[in-house]
């Protein structure tokens, strides 16, 4: 077993996280989406209840929502922050943004939260979805790289 060594704050290097789980979790989504959309275009009968006809296009119908739930859930693998010396890139599933180091106030990510948050200094604060209780040991490591290079640009 290798054994990890301590970045001191002067060599806190860029970071780049993506969560591992909820990707996982979303191929597998998507998937399973797609797959029983266009099962179920394919089992419908030739008449319905009420005495209409399924025609192929209701077929293409049903396939298409598939497309469309599949894309939704995909969308989650955007997910990610990226930090340097300068800032944070924050990117959710509908949103990216960019903070400099200068109005981020704290790093957040308690026992009771699902993932973290950045604290402005305008008493806002926003989500990092990326980070998320569910990566465990990769989160923790995530958020401490984090902290450093934040105590790093306020010693510089």
């Amino acid at each position: 077993m290798e054994a990890v060594q301590e970045q001191t704050m002067t060599e806190t290097g860029p970071l780049e996280y993506r969560p591992r789980k909820s990707r996982i979790g979303a191929w597998i989504g998507a998937s399973v989406c797609l797959g029983g959309f266009t099962a179920l275009s394919f089992t419908l009968g030739a008449t319905t209840a009420g005495g209409g006809t399924v025609t192929w296009a209701d077929q293409v119908g049903m396939i298409g929502l598939g497309v469309i739930g599949a894309g939704i859930i995909l969308s989650f693998l955007r997910l990610g922050v990226r930090a340097d010396a300068k800032g944070i890139e924050v990117v959710n599933v509908a949103s990216k943004r960019y903070f400099p180091w200068q109005v981020v106030t704290a790093i957040n990510f308690t026992d009771k939260m699902t993932w973290a948050t950045v604290e402005l200094a305008d008493d806002d604060e926003m989500s990092i979805m990326a980070i998320q209780v569910s990566d465990k040991e990769r989160a923790v490591a995530a958020i401490k790289h984090l902290r450093a290079l934040l105590e790093q640009s306020r010693t510089s």
